[in-house]
């Protein structure tokens, strides 16, 4: 059976997919029959739901705002796509396209077929649907990123690969709604389950409320947020932090759709990838926070904290009293959201009460010390890391990673409910539920232009770092404001006696960059498909 090994990746080859070996792993064909893989309920059981693993992991959710304007990353994979230098060869632009996902899904598909004698109707259904989700998920994903796309639903020849050609972007949308809509909604929950890593008819609700924002239908935006809302299955976490916490996983009723985890088996490295090297986790701090993002954190009164001083608020005194050669005031009394999410200077890393170590950047005693980690911005991120965990943990993660959460959908309601300048006193209210779990003042009812600006406000505090505000500036079409010129890094003594910021880079935008090109690799393997405007 060797041959159906070969066939496949020859297959991948011509749709531009470099290597075939993870492919491979999944079933050993080379080892036990085809029909015979699939004439096992059990394993036709374990494909589908090693299927998940095509869904969103710890790069899809966290280093994604490394592209955005809310942070960089120490290595070049992301930081180029952020500062607008990526290429046709970028290795983040490859990353995109999923190609091997789309073929693995296929696989699977036409897998759970042959076993259709094998199990129930209602569990064949499940199933398909299960597995159509993941397939229509990843290629929106694909639509966003590159516009027109190959729709590949079979496993191909290697003569039918190289006769595929990029579909034009609305067909693509079209298969993709189709979908979920009419293969996967009225199927999904023919066998029901808990768990939230798995889909479910309000996994399926809340994706197509993301996917109908995204492409600007907002009616059906009001209709599935409305189906997830009255289900009453979901409510806001009590405590944002906690959210992000692993102790959190199993009692969190807030999360619709998660990538899950479990130690020692399936786990990641963000406990490492996001700490500073002075923390328990002797950590890489890969992804680094920019002073914009931190900039747009309110003061606890609910104004902007450049505007303490001009508005008299009783903080201002208070931030330049609490500074001190260990302590920052300007991060004190702002949006409790900003400690949640970021590491600033002197942030002390605390468990119990106790003050494990404190983020050095710019303590000259400190391994964080920015004239020895240069790659520094002053921020790091400590959302999703356990503060409670031990050394070993380093490698051990095992938060889960949201993918679709309640405190997403009433942001996507109230968005859609201001762009059609419906309702907007509910808008208000849906804004408030979450501003109020954060502990900050409510906001008023305003016009449809400043409640849009509030909205979006909102969205980049809320979800900073959940790999969702990439998608909003490209969809908001404001990338050309705010993926160009210098962005900077925290105040550092170490920069001058005045504690300027730190100048990280510039950062270029041209409007052919609202797609990713295709990777030249694709091309090169088949001249079908061709590269998008001026790339």
């Amino acid at each position: 059976m060797k041959s159906i090994k070969i066939y496949i990746c020859a297959a991948l080859m011509v749709l531009g997919v470099s290597s075939c070996d993870s492919f491979l792993t999944t079933p050993p064909l080379d080892q036990i029959s085809e029909d015979q893989w699939w004439g096992d309920k059990n394993q036709t059981e374990m494909m589908v739901k090693g299927a998940y693993q095509y869904v969103y992991g710890p790069n899809e959710v966290v280093l994604r705002d490394c592209i955005s304007d809310n942070a960089t990353h120490r290595e070049a994979k992301y930081k180029e796509i952020g500062n607008g230098t990526y290429t046709t060869q970028s290795a983040a632009v490859k990353d995109e396209w999923k190609y091997a996902s789309i073929a693995k899904l296929n696989y699977i598909l036409e897998g759970i077929e042959k076993a259709r004698n094998l199990i129930s109707e209602e569990e064949y259904l499940r199933f398909n649907a299960e597995v159509r989700f993941i397939r229509a998920f990843v290629y929106y994903n694909m639509v966003f990123f590159f516009g027109d796309v190959p729709l590949i639903t079979k496993t191909l020849s290697v003569a039918e690969a190289r006769e595929t050609s990029r579909q034009p972007r609305q067909e693509v949308l079209d298969f993709v709604l189709k979908e979920l809509e009419e293969g996967v909604l009225p199927n999904i929950d023919k066998v029901s389950v808990t768990e939230s890593g798995r889909v479910s008819k309000q996994v399926v609700n809340a994706f197509l409320s993301r996917v109908y924002l995204y492409e600007k239908n907002y009616e059906k935006v009001l209709y599935y947020t409305n189906e997830v809302i009255k289900s009453g299955k979901y409510e806001l976490h009590p405590n944002y932090e906690e959210l992000f916490r692993p102790q959190a996983d199993a009692s969190n009723k807030e999360v619709i759709f998660e990538h899950q985890y479990s130690s020692p088996l399936v786990v990641h490295e963000l406990n490492r990838n996001l700490s500073p090297a002075s923390s328990i986790y002797a950590g890489w701090s890969h992804v680094l926070g920019l002073q914009e993002l931190v900039d747009d954190y309110e003061c606890v009164n609910g104004h902007p904290v450049s505007e303490c001083e001009s508005l008299g608020c009783e903080y201002f005194q208070k931030r330049k009293d609490a500074e001190a050669e260990t302590h920052r005031g300007e991060y004190d009394f702002r949006d409790p959201r900003l400690a949640a999410t970021i590491m600033w200077p002197y942030w002390e890393w605390k468990v119990g009460g106790n003050v494990l170590s404190r983020y050095g950047v710019d303590d000259p005693d400190s391994k964080d010390y920015v004239k020895k980690e240069t790659h520094m911005t002053g921020f790091l991120v400590t959302k999703w890391v356990d503060l409670q965990g031990e050394y070993a943990d380093r490698t051990r993660g095992q938060k889960n990673m949201t993918i679709l959460r309640y405190g997403d959908v009433l942001l996507m309601r109230a968005e859609a409910l201001i762009e059609l300048s419906q309702d907007l006193g509910e808008a208000v209210a849906l804004i408030n539920q979450i501003r109020q779990r954060a502990g900050m003042p409510d906001i008023a009812m305003a016009s449809q232009s400043v409640l849009r600006e509030k909205l979006r406000h909102e969205r980049r505090i809320e979800t900073a770092f959940e790999g969702l505000r990439y998608f909003d500036i490209i969809r908001w079409h404001i990338a050309d404001k705010v993926k160009s010129g210098k962005v900077y890094g925290a105040r550092l003594k170490a920069i001058s006696d005045a504690m300027d910021n730190k100048f990280v880079e510039e950062r270029f935008w041209n409007d052919k960059m609202y797609l990713f090109p295709i990777p030249q690799e694709a091309i090169d393997n088949n001249p079908n498909l061709v590269q998008n405007k001026d790339w």
